[in-house]
């Protein structure tokens, strides 16, 4: 049971894409909810494991239980806004009603008003849609002789009996119900007499008819039943012992069991039981231990010849302390006692032999159990090779058991929940509420088994927890950081919650922080005043940004300054040309040569102010930059 049961989850869902990891999560916090909560997981394992390792094969029943639950509720002076808000709830059926009228008067004593109220006795029908886990008694489990598994088995029944008012609240009607025959043959069975034993007397005392038994087989077969030449999964619900009658009948998708056993044997559904494998040692020991404490009996109380007439017989047959035996000679002469053989040596050396042979047939030592006081005596090495074969042994069955029932478990609570849940259900998860959505599932995750989580006591874990803590402070050490590469503050935490968890503390918020919650919840820290050596290092960017800047301005002057020239020099020449030839030079061409220069200067010059603008944006950046940057890595630059 540790190995299942004793870590964190069951049940471990992957996903399919990468950006289902979120999803996968959900859906295994979902199981294992659904598993431990909504159900007595432990005991439903519990059981079935204690039925296989006895009884060969251990069942457990998964099903969509959309059974109602009716209770009686009494509401006494309502007001006639409360009385009409209470029946307008679809839930509601009134049983009792009654009404009635007080005066409301004022402090004179004077009616005001009248006040109608009202008491009320209702029925509320609720109807609880979940998945259900059940463990199933082996005599009320039957399947197809030449069965290899349940899924492929041509027929499979769960005999069991019904009480009518559960028949009812199943959905079906009452005055059928009622007709049904009564039936408790099923506690008659030899294995259902041996566990109930002396309980079985009275069953047949008549009481309320709504809690007859009544006998009901649940079966599952493949029948063609739409003339296609092919089987379908049918569920028929018989009632009745000898004389059956139909309930229902409705083709289903599965069956609703999964199966356990310890000794798997290759090609058939019934596997061997551990008690099956030590059966025969068993009764021998038995029956070396009956002969053992008849051969002390004979020892301490020895037969005695006596001779015929010289004895009286009734005062040697009265054997008390003290008593007085009558003898005509002395009782030397007439008496004598017959030595009985002690076996005692020699049946503890045979007991200790079938020991030996029962612990190399389970697994299950006296070492591994703390029974054998010389363990103490024995070397290290001696135990270790005991308890690792020991070990292995209950490993072994333990992974039987994962493959055979608990991974095909997942699987149909799996297919359950993403079939019938069609609602949004919020649960607190971790301290947090989360909305499941099984609809959206079915084609985003995969359903595994982990086995082995729970193995180790609490005490190795913290130890494992402890040692993997320091590991990881090393590390971020190491790093002289706390974002990565190797571990970061999540991994941190998470070793954190699981030794507050292993611990038994509960949740882990009142002892530490999820580190994404106080991320948000940290204040907007004031910038840090810069070091020396920032302070030089600014002091140089900015020296180099002021001789850029100077630079610049020179160059757009004597950008400028030839600018100019060239124009001076265009209008010299025009007023050569027309001195020399008489003639007028276009005056709006002149003017478009002109703005043509005078745009180039213009973009020349924003050139160079995006330059310098450029270079001050970089100047401050990196000021900015400086002052924020931590201690660590100042240093590490430094």
């Amino acid at each position: 049971m540790r190995i299942f049961t004793a870590g964190e989850n069951v049940f471990h869902c992957e996903p399919v894409g990468i950006e289902d990891n979120e999803t996968a999560r959900q859906c295994s916090d979902y199981l294992n909810y659904i598993f431990y909560k909504e159900n007595t997981g432990f005991i439903a394992l519990y059981t079935a494991f204690k039925d296989a390792l006895i009884q060969r094969n251990g069942i457990l029943k998964i099903y969509w239980d959309n059974s109602q639950k009716t209770t009686r509720e009494e509401y006494k002076r309502l007001t006639t806004d409360e009385h009409n808000l209470l029946i307008n709830d679809k839930e509601i059926e009134i049983v009792e009603h009654s009404e009635y009228e007080e005066s409301l008067l004022d402090d004179n004593n004077n009616e005001i008003d009248k006040i109608t109220y009202h008491d009320i006795v209702v029925k509320k029908t609720q109807s609880f849609g979940q998945v259900r886990i059940e463990p199933v008694p082996p005599e009320e489990f039957l399947i197809e002789r030449q069965a290899k598994s349940i899924d492929t088995a041509n027929f499979v029944c769960h005999r069991t009996n019904m009480t009518r008012t559960e028949l009812i609240e199943m959905g079906f009607d009452k005055d059928e119900v009622n007709k049904l025959p009564t039936g408790n043959s099923i506690h008659y069975l030899q294995d259902n007499q041996v566990r109930y034993q002396e309980n079985l007397v009275g069953l047949n005392e008549e009481g309320d008819k709504s809690s007859d038994d009544i006998l009901i087989h649940e079966c599952y077969s493949r029948i063609d039943i739409n003339d296609d030449g092919k089987a379908e999964l049918v569920k028929i619900l018989l009632a009745g012992d000898g004389t059956y009658k139909a309930l229902s009948i409705e083709e289903v998708d599965s069956m609703p069991f999964v199966s356990i056993t310890p000794v798997i044997m290759p090609h058939r559904f019934y596997g061997r039981s551990v008690s099956e494998l030590v059966e025969d040692i068993q009764l021998i020991k038995s029956t070396v231990m009956r002969q053992m404490l008849d051969n002390m009996y004979l020892t301490n109380n020895n037969r005695i010849a006596v001779q015929d007439g010289q004895v009286s017989l009734d005062d040697l047959l009265t054997n008390r302390p003290g008593g007085i035996v009558r003898t005509k000679q002395p009782p030397a002469n007439v008496m004598m006692a017959m030595q009985t053989q002690p076996i005692g040596d020699q049946a503890s050396g045979l007991l200790g032999y079938l020991d030996s042979v029962k612990e190399s047939r389970t697994g299950i030592t006296r070492q591994s159990q703390g029974l054998d006081p010389n363990t103490l005596n024995k070397t290290a090495t001696g135990i270790n090779q005991i308890l690792s074969q020991s070990q292995m042994r209950m490993e072994l069955i333990a992974r039987i058991f994962a493959e055979t029932g608990i991974k095909d478990l997942g699987y149909k609570m799996f297919e359950l929940i993403c079939k019938y849940q069609q609602k949004e259900k919020i649960l607190k998860i971790r301290g947090k509420f989360i909305p499941m959505r099984p609809f959206e599932w079915r084609d985003k995750v995969n359903v595994t088994v982990s086995v082995g989580l729970g193995t180790g006591s609490k005490e190795q874990q913290l130890i494992l927890l402890t040692s993997i803590l320091e590991r990881q402070l090393q590390a971020i050490n190491l790093q002289q950081n706390v974002y990565g590469p190797m571990v970061n503050l999540r991994n941190v935490y998470n070793t954190l919650k699981k030794l507050i968890e292993n611990a038994g503390l509960g949740n882990v918020e009142p002892y530490f922080m999820d580190p994404d919650v106080g991320q948000s919840q940290m204040p907007q820290l004031p910038p840090k005043p810069p070091t020396e050596f920032e302070k030089v290092s600014l002091a140089q960017v900015q020296g180099q940004n002021e001789r850029e800047v100077i630079k610049t301005n020179v160059e757009m002057k004597r950008i400028e300054a030839e600018m100019r020239a060239k124009l001076l020099d265009y209008e010299i020449k025009i007023k050569e040309l027309e001195l020399k030839y008489s003639t007028k030079i276009n005056e709006i061409d002149l003017k478009n040569r002109s703005m043509i220069e005078t745009q180039k200067l213009q973009q020349t010059g924003d050139i160079f102010k995006k330059i310098m603008e450029g270079q001050k944006e970089f100047f401050n950046n990196g000021q900015q930059t400086n002052s924020t940057t931590e201690p660590g890595s100042t240093d590490s630059q430094g």
